[in-house]
Order: C-alpha cells, then sequence, then structure tokens
C-alpha cells in the first residue's frame, strides 16, 4: 500500500451523499478496448431511458472517453451550490471528463486518472436515479478499484466480450476480480457476432466463460453497419433502432425488470 492510498480521503463520505439517491449502480466492462463496451454502455442508458427509468451515464474511461460524443453533446454540467448537474440529451444524465477536456489528451498517471474519477464522483450531483451505468476503461486496476468499493449503491457488473481468443482471456480475467471483489455479475455479452464456422450458439469463448463462472450468458449482439452509422452521426435515436439494439434490449430484459420491481 502506497503513503497516497493509506491517507483517509473525506471525498468518499461525499461520494457516498451524490449515491444515495441512485438506486442500482451498473458497471459495463470488457477489460480490453475496441470490443464495443461503450456503444453497448450508450445504447443500454439511452434504452432504460426510453423506457421510464431514471438514467445516468458515467463516462469511467478517464484516457479515452467517448460518451458525450456517442450522444453529441458537448454541454458543460451546470455549476451550482449542490455541484455539478450533468447535462441531459435523450433522457440520460451524461457525466464525461470530455465534457472539460473538449477532446484534449489527458497525460495522466494510473493515480492520476483515479483522483480525476474520484473527483467528478464527488462532485457530481445525480439526484435520484433508478440506474446509473458506469462505462468502464479497460484494463482492471486503479479506476475499477474506485467503483467496485463505492458507498452507498451496490454495484453490478455487465462483461462485454468478444468471441475471440484474446478478448475471451481478458474478460476472465474481468470475471474473477468482480468475483474476488463480491460484485453480482449480471451476465456477458458477446458483441460483434459474425456466423460462421465454429459460431454455434453455446460453444463460442463468450458462453464458455459465463458457464464456468455460473452467471448468465446474455447472447450474442450482431456486428451491424447501422450501428457504425448512427455513431458516426452521433445519432442515439438511430442507434436505437438497429439489430443491435434490439438484441441488447431482449438481452437485459431480465436486468430490466430487476428495476421495476426493487
Amino acid at each position: 500500500m502506497s503513503e497516497s492510498d493509506s491517507v483517509p480521503d473525506f471525498r468518499q463520505g461525499m461520494i457516498k451523499r451524490r449515491l444515495s439517491d441512485v438506486r442500482h449502480v451498473l458497471l459495463v466492462l470488457s477489460g480490453k478496448g475496441g470490443v464495443g463496451k461503450s456503444v453497448v454502455s450508450a445504447t443500454l442508458a439511452a434504452q432504460l431511458a426510453a423506457s421510464g427509468f431514471k438514467v445516468g451515464l458515467l463516462d469511467a474511461d478517464i484516457y479515452g472517453p467517448s460518451s458525450a460524443l456517442l450522444f453529441g453533446t458537448g454541454t458543460l454540467p451546470e455549476e451550482g451550490k449542490g455541484g455539478l448537474t450533468p447535462p441531459v440529451s435523450r433522457g440520460v444524465k451524461i457525466m464525461s471528463v470530455d465534457l472539460f477536456a473538449s477532446g484534449r489528451p489527458l497525460p495522466l498517471t494510473g493515480y492520476g486518472a483515479r483522483q480525476v474519477l474520484v473527483e467528478l464522483l464527488a462532485l457530481t450531483h445525480w439526484g435520484e436515479l433508478d440506474c446509473l451505468v458506469a462505462d468502464m476503461p479497460p484494463a482492471t486496476g486503479d479506476i475499477m478499484q474506485v467503483l467496485t468499493s463505492l458507498g452507498g449503491a451496490q454495484p453490478s457488473g455487465l462483461v462485454v466480450s468478444m468471441p475471440d481468443r484474446l478478448s475471451t482471456a481478458v474478460a476472465h480475467r474481468v470475471l474473477e476480480l468482480l468475483r474476488s471483489e463480491k460484485v453480482p455479475t449480471i451476465g456477458v455479452l458477446e458483441n460483434m457476432h459474425r456466423p460462421g464456422p465454429g459460431q454455434v450458439r453455446g460453444i463460442r469463448g463468450p458462453a464458455r466463460l459465463a458457464r464456468e463462472f455460473g452467471v448468465p450468458f446474455l447472447g450474442a449482439l450482431p456486428f451491424d453497419s447501422g450501428v457504425t452509422n448512427a455513431v458516426e452521426q452521433a445519432d442515439v435515436g438511430a442507434l436505437l433502432k438497429t439489430e443491435f439494439a434490439e438484441k441488447l434490449r431482449r438481452a437485459t430484459l431480465p436486468y430490466m425488470k430487476t428495476l421495476r420491481t426493487d
């Protein structure tokens, strides 16, 4: 443990208060970049909002923030006595460091990125939320540790993987960490599925991974050119009309039902 880790951080109490009206926190993780985790996070947040839930989207990927870009918003959070109020797009409250950095690079160490995230959590006034979706960065380091040990709402994990061996191996480490931190996992999603040899349901890497850890396999999301077009245009409305979005909605229906019944 470093000296900085041993010093009490009084922002933890602020974070707990900030999240006191947040019923659920969902961490969307992959452990590896390039698997479409940010698009899954943004689409799911928009679907939850369209279904009548009060939703926030936290862009926890400090090095490569993309949530504001996906929603086409560059509006700065409003500063007030209650803290920073996130801008709202498609009914989703969005907080991202890119709202302040405006595309500029952030040359931060791992500790520095952790401090930026803690500061955002301490200052952001989310208000009452049914669900706070957190778009997590690649890897399993400082940022993940911050969000798996939140005060207040108990986080759950949603693991996104592609069917290739490398993505699955990294996702395996993510699931191991979630289990060691006692964070419930709502399931494993396979993204960018392309039908072909060896792509029979139930024998692919993500499905095997889910079985190994005893968590639901939520199915395969197709490679969809409509997603690429919607993302290029920052058109969330078009994104929600894709086959990808419909498959994601069906895959996460059990989770949505828990939000309605809790």
